[in-house]
This record gives C-alpha cells, sequence and structure tokens, in this order.
C-alpha cells in the first residue's frame, strides 16, 4: 500500500506548487532569494573587515564623503574610475553618512544580477530550468555577496556587465535596448574600466537587422565615458581616456616577477613604487601612467616568449578555484558571517563555488558551441554569451589576477554552469566531451599552486588597515589596538610598528612608544626614522614632549 489516502489520486509536480509560486515569475523567485540571502549576510556579518572599510574601500569611503559634504573630486584627474565614489557621495548625502546605504544598494544590485542572469540562461538554453539554476548559483555565489557587502566598486561593474548583456540578448531588440545597453557599458567603463571591453560583442549582437542599434548603442557608451575624459583634460591638459590607475595596474601584470608584483602589500615598498616615476621626471599623473604603460609593453616586447608564459600563467591563475586576495583575503573574512561560512567551504581544500563552476562552465562552453551550430540556439546568441566571457576574463589576462577582478565574470561562468549541468545531464546529446573537458578544468582548478601572495599574512594586514582606517579618523585609542594586533602577529612589520609608536607618542605614552621603537630596530637596525623617532622619545622623557607626530 501506497502512503497515499484513500480516494485520493497522486499530486502531480504543478498540483504540489503553492497558486502563489505557480504565478510567481521565474526571475523574481531568483530575485527573492538573493536579496534574503544578502539580507542574511549583512545582518550577521561582524568583525574588523566588515566594520571598517580597508584600503580601497576606505579611499571610496572618505572620497564618498568629501563629494557628500560638495568639495568635488580631488584636483588633478580621477586616480579610479570615478561612478563608483559619485554613487557613494549621492547616497551619503541624501541620508548622511551610514555604510549601509551602498550595503543596501548593493544587496539590491547583487539580487538584481541574479534575476539578470535567470534571463540570460533562459534566453539561450529556452528551458526556464536552466535559467533558474543559472541565477541561483549567482544568488548563492558566496565570493559575490562578499563583495556586495564591500564599500568596492565590485558589486555596481558586475550588475552593469550583467545588465549589459541581458540588453543585448533581449527579444525584440529595439533602439531603446540598444541605448540602455550602451548606457549600461559606458556607466560600467566609468565603474570598473576594462568593462569597455564589452562593447564589440555586444554592439555586434544588437546589429542584427538594423545595423543603426549597434552605432547607436556604440555612441552612447563613448559620450559617457568621454565625461570622464573632459574632465580630466580641463583639469590637467593631458588626455586620459577615464583614470590614471591603469598604468600601474599593467605593469604590476606583465614584468619580470609578476608573482613578487602581486603580493606587493600597501606601504613603503608600495610607496617607493608608487614614485618610481617622479625619480625618473615624470610629475603628472598622466605622464606617470604612460611610463608604466610604456614599461609593460617595452618587457612584453623584449620579452615575447617570456611575455606569452607570462599569459597562460595568469589564465592557470584565472582558473584556480580558490579566491586569489587583493587587499584582504577571503579566507581570513569568510568567518565574520555564517552565511559568508556556508557558501565558500573548501571541502578538502576544494574551494566552492568556483571549483564546480570553472568545469560546468567548460561543459556549458562545449554545449552551447553544439548547439549554436545546430541551430537549437541562434548562433550569434550564443558568440554573444562566449565573446562576453571572454572579453570579461581578459582583464586578468592583461593586468593580474584577483578574486574582485574576476568578480564580472561570475554572472556569465553561471550562465554556462547552468548549460553544462544541464549538458551532462541530459540524454539528448552525448556526453563524453563535455564530460572530459569538465573533468579536465576541474582538474586545472583544484591543482594546487604556490604563489608569493601565500606568504602574506593577511590577518596582519587587515589589523593594519583597520589602524590605518582608525587613525585617519582620528581614533589613536583605536588604531594602537589595531596595529598592536598586527604586530603581535608579524614582529618585523616596519609600517604596523612604526604607526603604533606614532599613535602611542600622540596619545602621550611615550614610555610606550619607545619600547615599540626598540623592538622594530632589533627587526629593522638601520632604519633611520625609526631611531630619529626614539632619539626624541628619549629626549622627551627627560627634558619635555617632542614634536608631535603627524598622523599617518
Amino acid at each position: 500500500m501506497s502512503g497515499l489516502p484513500l480516494g485520493r489520486p497522486p499530486l502531480t509536480g504543478s498540483a504540489r506548487r503553492s497558486p502563489l509560486l505557480s504565478r510567481l515569475p521565474l526571475p523574481v523567485f531568483v530575485l527573492a532569494v538573493a536579496l534574503a540571502v544578502r539580507g542574511a549576510y549583512l545582518l550577521t556579518a561582524h568583525g574588523p573587515a566588515f566594520d571598517a572599510p580597508l584600503v580601497d574601500a576606505d579611499y571610496y569611503d572618505s572620497l564618498g564623503e568629501r563629494l557628500a559634504r560638495g568639495e568635488g573630486f580631488p584636483e588633478g584627474p580621477f586616480w579610479q574610475p570615478p561612478l563608483y565614489p559619485a554613487v557613494l557621495g549621492g547616497l551619503y548625502w541624501l541620508g548622511g553618512h551610514s555604510l549601509w546605504w551602498p550595503r543596501l544598494l548593493q544587496a539590491c544590485l547583487g539580487a538584481f544580477t541574479a534575476a539578470l542572469a535567470c534571463g540570460v540562461a533562459r534566453r539561450i538554453s529556452g528551458r526556464p530550468g536552466v535559467g533558474v539554476l543559472a541565477g541561483m548559483l549567482v544568488a548563492l555565489h558566496g565570493p559575490l555577496i562578499f563583495y556586495d557587502g564591500e564599500l568596492l566598486a565590485t558589486s555596481l561593474g558586475t550588475f552593469l556587465a550583467t545588465a549589459a548583456l541581458w540588453l543585448a540578448l533581449r527579444e525584440p531588440r529595439s533602439f531603446w535596448t540598444a541605448l540602455g545597453c550602451g548606457a549600461c557599458m559606458g556607466l560600467g567603463a566609468l565603474t570598473v574600466a576594462p568593462l569597455l571591453l564589452l562593447l564589440p560583442p555586444l554592439a555586434w549582437a544588437l546589429a542584427q537587422g538594423r545595423p543603426v542599434r549597434a552605432v547607436l548603442c556604440g555612441a552612447v557608451c563613448a559620450a559617457l565615458v568621454l565625461c570622464a575624459t573632459a574632465f580630466n583634460h580641463a583639469r590637467t591638459g593631458e588626455w586620459l581616456l577615464i583614470s590614471a590607475n591603469g598604468g600601474i595596474n599593467l605593469w604590476l601584470g606583465n614584468n619580470a616577477d609578476v608573482d613578487g608584483a602581486m603580493a606587493i602589500r600597501p606601504g613603503a615598498a608600495w610607496e617607493t613604487l608608487v614614485n618610481e616615476p617622479a625619480r625618473y621626471g615624470f610629475h603628472t599623473p598622466a605622464s606617470q601612467d604612460a611610463y608604466f604603460t610604456r614599461r609593460a609593453l617595452s618587457w612584453c616586447g623584449s620579452q615575447p616568449l617570456t611575455c606569452a608564459s607570462n599569459l597562460l600563467w595568469k589564465l592557470r591563475l584565472l582558473l584556480m578555484a580558490r579566491e586569489l586576495p587583493r587587499n584582504e583575503a577571503l579566507a581570513v573574512v569568510r568567518s565574520q558571517s555564517p552565511v559568508l561560512w556556508a557558501l565558500t567551504v573548501s571541502p578538502g581544500g576544494v574551494a566552492l563555488p568556483y571549483a564546480l563552476l570553472w568545469p560546468l562552465a567548460a561543459a556549458g562552453s562545449v554545449a552551447l558551441w553544439r548547439q549554436g551550430r545546430s541551430g537549437t540556439v541562434e548562433a550569434r546568441a550564443a558568440l554573444t554569451v562566449a565573446g562576453t566571457a571572454l572579453l570579461l576574463a581578459a582583464p586578468s589576462l592583461l593586468f593580474f589576477v584577483s578574486g574582485r577582478y574576476r568578480a564580472p565574470l561570475a554572472p556569465v561562468l553561471c550562465v554556462l554552469a547552468a548549460l553544462g549541468l544541464h549538458a551532462l545531464t541530459s540524454r539528448a546529446a552525448p556526453r563524453g566531451v563535455p564530460a572530459a573537458m569538465a573533468l579536465a578544468v576541474l582538474g586545472l582548478s583544484v591543482w594546487p599552486m604556490r604563489l608569493a601572495v601565500d606568504a602574506v599574512d593577511f590577518e596582519a594586514e587587515l589589523h593594519y588597515a583597520v589602524g590605518g582606517r582608525r587613525a585617519r579618523l582620528g581614533d589613536d585609542v583605536g588604531a594602537v589596538e589595531a596595529w598592536r594586533q598586527a604586530v603581535s602577529r608579524k614582529p618585523d612589520s616596519l609600517e604596523a610598528g612604526f604607526n603604533l609608536g606614532l599613535a602611542l607618542e600622540r596619545l602621550g605614552r611615550l614610555d610606550e612608544a619607545a619600547h615599540t621603537y626598540e623592538a622594530l630596530l632589533r627587526w629593522h637596525p638601520d632604519e633611520a626614522r625609526v631611531h630619529s623617532r626614539l632619539a626624541q622619545v628619549r629626549n622627551a622623557v627627560r627634558h619635555g614632549p617632542p614634536a608631535s607626530p603627524v598622523n599617518p
């Protein structure tokens, strides 16, 4: 006997669904799940990395406050693309300075990104289930959820890139979709400059039947980007397309020691690198940007085989399952929320979600190619998705690989992964080639690699950055606490130890400052700055207070 009550027919799949769910559009369902997960993350997250924006995030936060006060951007051209700090400035002006405003906005953007990925996958597969799977992969993507909570341009850039792809594939195509797609790409480039690379495939997709749509898309995109160019030229008289940080980022990923360059941390080594052009007589932002660009291109031109090998090495890094850190390491901060902890697990050292996404996306690429050739999927749509994926991966190969720089690629990877899972579980087509591709990419994804950045103590770096933010805000007591934790983990840290001594001097705790400098000299006996401060502190203990040290 079955467990069904007598006299009642078995419930069908559709009958089991509630009337509300049966009427709920699938993208709305994905949107709701994604928003709920991001809300849970924001409500449960707590820790120094979440409570205090660090490094780039701290810069964006301070710039947003400046714009909210009506002071405008600092003198000179844009150092980083301007849209994200402008958005922060608008939020702070409307609602006051609170980290919750950008985080709530970004949670919504992340949820809409999931819904858009659902729409893209459904468009190219023709299957609602594949669309829902792609959307849910984005909704539950741990690194994307993490970046949605950070004061970085990543969340906004990822949303704009996904929205541009969705508009380019939307049926029926119209001048309005071309206008919207161009606007998304232009705004995306003003958020994360390499998103400008999306213009060729998406304009080509829109050109089908009416080439003028591609012209309109490109014109809108160019008009937005040229606003930044005109601003930079008006400020400096020099031509910079969007911002002045492209050259140094290009050099970081194209030199004789890329592995070591990627491990450079904020502090003396970074300042030495940034100030290098000035030592050779280049003092304007545009000339300094061009200096690093020339260095990178010159190295590639003089060492073409090594440069090509470097590109392959970066491709290998891009395919790695684990998140490569930039300002902070996800492996360190994931404990700040049980939601993030659960969505970034690494069973047996296999880091999710990319350990699943990359192999499935490889299988999905094979399936997409087959369907495009057979006519199951419109060939132009298939090529548009493939081209978008390649060009979203390109910045990591042209510049350097880190978790936050590959984040805009993640929604397209989720679309391909949903296609791949369907191809591997369906009997409609042979599964041998997709399965072989998935296994090969899985091996590359989880095969361990030892990198220079692995030697960095990112927990010490986290406390050092927290101390820097607290000192900037005038909280020397909090800065001392953070820098003490940094020094306890990394006693030879010159930057953390020296700034700890300065903060103790400002607080009048001269004996502690002297002990700090003495301990630092055991690691750096030839550091003139430390000797100078120690001498002044000892003199102050004997005769009176020294000259007040400046805030770092």
